[in-house]
C-alpha cells in the first residue's frame, strides 16, 4: 500500500497489505501468545507495559515526526499525542495488579467468589485521525489484564503503530501477544470475522461499526464501538469570557476538526450572539494554516484527499442552501501548500436544523452557529441528533451547569472546558455514537470477563440443598 503524506500529497512509505491468510496466522500466534502472557503475574505484565511507555518517550521525537507527516497534525500537537499515548502504558501498567473480584455471602456451607479473567484474543480496529492515541488506548488495557491484542490501523496511517509494535517487542513482550496488521477492508473483515477472536473493540465510522457488530453477532463475540459525533457546545450569556473563545475554537479546529468529539454545533444564548460571533470570527480568521512541521502552524491539512473533498463539498452545499459564511481562515499561497489536503477553518451561521452540515458529522474544521432563548430550548437543540458522544456547557452558574449536564444525551459532558480526555475516566457514546466504555474501571470491565467460583465446605458427602432450575 502506498502511504501518502497529507502535507504535500507525496508517497512517504509503502506498507505490506496484510492478507486474510496472514490474519489467520496472526490469530493462531496470538492464541499461543495469550497462553504465555495470561500466565504471567499481573505485576510482571505491569512492569512490561511501563517499559513500553518508557521506550515511547525515548523515541517520542521519531514517533511525533511520523505522526505529523502521516496524519498532518502540527508537530507540537503530534508530540503531545505521543506523550499522551505513552501515559496509557504507564496508567494501565499500574492498574494491572489492581483488578480484584468479590467474596459473596451465600446460603449454605459454601465459599463463593467472583474473579475477573482475560477474554483471550482482542481485535482492535482504529481510525486515522489520532493513530498513536487510539492504538495505545486499546493495546495497553488489553495487555494489562492478560489478553493478546491484534491491532488493525487505518490503511492511511499505519506508520506510528508499526514503530510502536517494534518498541513493544524490544521491550520484552512475548512473540504473538501483540501484532499490528496493516491493511484495508479485507484485512479488517478477516480479523473481526475470525471466530477465535474473543473481543472486538472499534473506533471509527458508524457504518463500519454496524458491519463489525453484525459480524461479531454471528460469532457471539462481545464488542465495544466508539463511533462518530455531532457534539453541541452550549454557550450561556454568563459564560466565562476569559477562556470561552479559545475553548470553542480548540474544540472544533484542533486536529483540523478530525475528532469524533469535535464541538461542531455552537449554540449561543440570544443576546450574547453578536459579541461572541465577532470574537470567534476574529479568532477563526487569525488561525495559521500550513505545513505541520512549521513552528507557526496551528492547523494542518486533512489527513486524506477523500476527507478534504468531503469537507469542502459540505461547506459548498451549506452555503448554496442558505447558510452564511461568517468567517474563514486564509490558506497560504498554493505554492506553499503544494498538493496538500488543506481546508480553511470555517464558521457558518444562519443554518437550518434539517441541513446536512447540522445533522451529519463533517470531520473537518467547520462549525455551525445557532441561537436559543431558554435553557430548555438549548437542551432540546443539543439533543436533536442521532449521535450522543459528547457535549459542552459554558456557564458560570454552577447549578445550571450541573442541571444541563444531567439532561444532555451524551456520554461525556465538559463544563467550561472542552475535549479533556484521561485514561482514568470512562469514555464512550450512545445512539449513533456507539456503545461500551473505555478508560478507568470501565476498561477493566470491558477487557475482562467475570467468573463465579463455588467451593463446598461440607465435611460429609455432597448433598443437593439448592434446587436447580
Amino acid at each position: 500500500m502506498d502511504i501518502f503524506s497529507p502535507v504535500d500529497g507525496s508517497v512517504i512509505s509503502q506498507v505490506a497489505d496484510t492478507t486474510p491468510e496472514e490474519v489467520a496466522d496472526a490469530v493462531s500466534a496470538a492464541r499461543r501468545g495469550f497462553d504465555v502472557w495470561s500466565a504471567r503475574s499481573p505485576m510482571e505484565r505491569g512492569r512490561a507495559l511501563r517499559r513500553v511507555g518508557e521506550a515511547m518517550l525515548q523515541h517520542e521525537d521519531e514517533l511525533a515526526e511520523l505522526e505529523a507527516r502521516n496524519l498532518g497534525a502540527p508537530l507540537p500537537s503530534s508530540l503531545a499525542m505521543v506523550r499522551r499515548a505513552a501515559q496509557s502504558f504507564f496508567y494501565f501498567g499500574e492498574l494491572a495488579d489492581k483488578v480484584a473480584g468479590d467474596v459473596v455471602p451465600v446460603e449454605g456451607d459454601y465459599f463463593a467468589y467472583s474473579k475477573r479473567e482475560p477474554h483471550g484474543v482482542v481485535a482492535a480496529v482504529v481510525p486515522w485521525n489520532a493513530p498513536i492515541i487510539f492504538a495505545t488506548k486499546k493495546i495497553a488495557p488489553a495487555l494489562a489484564f492478560g489478553n493478546a491484542c491484534l491491532l488493525k490501523p487505518a490503511p492511511e496511517t499505519p506508520l506510528s503503530a508499526l514503530l510502536l509494535e517494534r518498541l513493544m517487542l524490544e521491550s520484552g513482550l512475548p512473540e504473538g501477544v501483540v501484532r499490528v496488521l496493516p491493511g484495508g477492508r479485507a484485512t479488517g473483515e478477516a480479523l473481526t470475522g475470525d471466530p477465535r477472536v474473543s473481543l472486538i473493540v472499534f473506533t471509527g465510522h458508524d457504518g463500519t461499526g454496524k458491519a463489525i457488530a453484525a459480524a461479531a453477532a454471528g460469532n457471539l463475540v462481545p464488542t465495544a464501538l466508539e463511533l462518530g459525533g455531532k457534539s453541541a457546545q452550549l454557550v450561556f450569556a454568563d459564560a466565562p469570557a476569559n477562556r470561552l473563545v479559545e475553548g470553542l475554537a480548540s474544540g472544533i479546529f484542533a486536529n483540523a476538526g478530525q475528532a469524533c468529539i469535535a464541538g461542531s454545533r455552537i449554540l449561543v444564548e440570544r443576546g450574547a450572539e453578536e459579541d461572541l460571533h465577532r470574537r470567534l470570527a476574529e479568532r477563526t480568521r487569525a488561525i495559521r494554516v500550513g505545513d505541520p512541521l512549521a513552528p507557526s502552524t496551528e492547523v494542518g491539512p486533512q489527513t486524506t484527499r477523500t476527507q478534504q473533498e468531503k469537507t469542502e463539498r459540505m461547506i459548498r452545499d451549506a452555503v448554496a442552501g442558505g447558510a452564511s459564511l461568517l468567517a474563514q481562515a486564509e490558506l497560504p499561497d498554493s505554492a506553499d501548500l503544494g498538493d496538500g489536503y488543506y481546508v480553511a477553518p470555517t464558521l457558518l451561521a444562519d443554518v437550518r436544523p434539517d441541513m446536512e452540515i447540522v445533522r451529519e458529522e463533517v470531520f473537518g474544521p467547520v462549525a455551525v452557529l445557532a441561537s436559543f432563548e431558554t435553557e430548555a430550548e438549548a437542551i432540546a437543540m443539543a439533543n436533536d441528533t442521532e449521535y450522543g458522544l459528547a457535549a459542552g456547557v459554558w456557564s458560570t452558574d454552577v447549578a445550571r451547569a450541573h442541571r444541563v449536564a444531567d439532561r444532555l444525551r451524551a456520554g461525556t459532558v465538559w463544563v467550561n472546558t472542552y475535549g479533556v480526555i484521561s485514561d482514568r475516566m470512562p469514555f464512550g457514546g450512545i445512539g449513533r455514537s456507539g456503545y461500551g466504555r473505555e478508560g478507568g474501571r470501565a476498561a477493566v470491565e470491558l477487557y475482562t470477563r467475570l467468573k463465579s467460583v463455588w467451593t463446598s465446605l461440607h465435611d460429609d458427602e455432597v448433598t443437593r440443598d439448592i434446587e436447580l432450575p
